[in-house]
């Protein structure tokens, strides 16, 4: 940033000497004029006016750029914002030029001649041709930019539902929740019951999921219900979860099968015992769902890290966000940035 302001001050100021070379030598003025233009001060004058309609002109163009962004949903404002950008080009270009004529000892620095209109018409214009091909580069530049972040994104959605899918579906996880549930009708059939109606809103969710880029929290809350059932049975009351999000919450938006993810990591991470239960908790903490649980790490396990990286980088390119981990001795927490619709 600073060596691209660095750039433009040397072309604004380059724009002022040429043109100020231009008007001295190569037209007739009269001799007041004349007189005021061959000083110092009236080459600087020249080189600084010229950053000041450089840099305002990108600035300017910066900020319809935003306001087009925000207020893309109230296309009246449009306009409206165009029309106070003219505005604000025609009263700066009145101001130098009222400027230039007091440094030039003028009598009436405010007054303009016919003439004088003319000419501040035409740089108006001039100026208004030059931003709006400012804005044309810079929607070329976005929507280039967001052509590729949106494969980026397909990419690591379509990488993040297959590992999702083949976790779901690994032979480890499936035996386990077969094994379960034959235990379960043999000594609770009513609980068998409940753990294969939760055991089938997992496979669905996941299968749901495939084709969506983020779902509600609410989602997540619910199928996160089903996916701790299963192992709570397994494990019996040594793992248990604390939800603290309040319903103002739960339509806020995330990438899906994200807690599965996760309490996944958790369970597979740390040595989860009668003797060192464990209990997750499920929180909102500044605009970011937080997800922590006490440290039991087991003695010998290894990770890729691919999952968590992955999901890293969906929320980069969702939200602008990164997610937020906290690694203390005693207590481990991931913050996820939620968005909106």
């Amino acid at each position: 940033m600073k060596w691209n302001n660095l750039i433009y001050g040397i072309l604004f100021s380059g724009l002022g000497a040429f043109s100020y070379i231009l008007l001295v030598d190569y037209t007739n003025l009269s001799p007041h004029i004349a007189d005021a233009l061959y000083s110092r001060g009236a080459f600087i004058y020249f080189i600084l006016a010229f950053n000041v309609l450089g840099y305002a002109t990108l600035r300017l163009s910066s900020w319809i750029s935003t306001q087009y962004a925000v207020n893309i949903r109230s296309r009246w404002k449009i306009p409206a914002i165009y029309l106070i950008v003219m505005l604000l080009f025609l009263l700066l270009n009145y101001g130098l030029l009222a400027s230039a004529k007091i440094l030039a000892g003028a009598t009436y620095p405010f007054a303009i001649q016919p003439r004088g209109w003319w000419l501040l018409i035409t740089i108006w214009l001039v100026e208004l041709v030059i931003l709006g091909l400012l804005l044309a580069n810079r929607s070329i530049q976005k929507a280039l930019k967001l052509q590729q972040e949106a494969a980026v994104l397909q990419a690591e959605n379509d990488t993040a539902r297959y590992t999702a899918l083949q976790n779901q579906l690994n032979p480890h996880f499936l035996f386990n929740s077969l094994n379960t549930l034959i235990a379960e009708i043999e000594y609770d059939p009513k609980n068998a019951v409940h753990f294969t109606k939760h055991l089938s809103s997992v496979y669905r969710y996941v299968l749901q999921s495939q084709d969506k880029m983020l779902v509600t929290l609410g989602e997540e809350l619910e199928f996160i219900r089903s996916y701790l059932f299963l192992h709570e049975v397994r494990l019996g009351n040594c793992l248990t979860c604390q939800n603290n999000v309040s319903a103002e919450y739960t339509e806020r938006m995330l990438p899906p099968l994200t807690l599965q993810l996760l309490i996944e990591n958790v369970i597979k991470h740390n040595s989860i015992t009668s003797n060192k239960p464990m209990v997750i908790t499920i929180s909102i903490e500044s605009e970011y769902l937080s997800v922590s649980n006490p440290v039991h790490p087991k003695k010998s396990i290894t990770s890729s890290g691919i999952g968590l990286a992955n999901l890293a980088k969906r929320c980069k390119l969702m939200s602008g966000k990164d997610i937020i981990i906290e690694n203390e001795i005693e207590l481990f927490t991931i913050k996820i940035p939620l968005l909106y619709e």
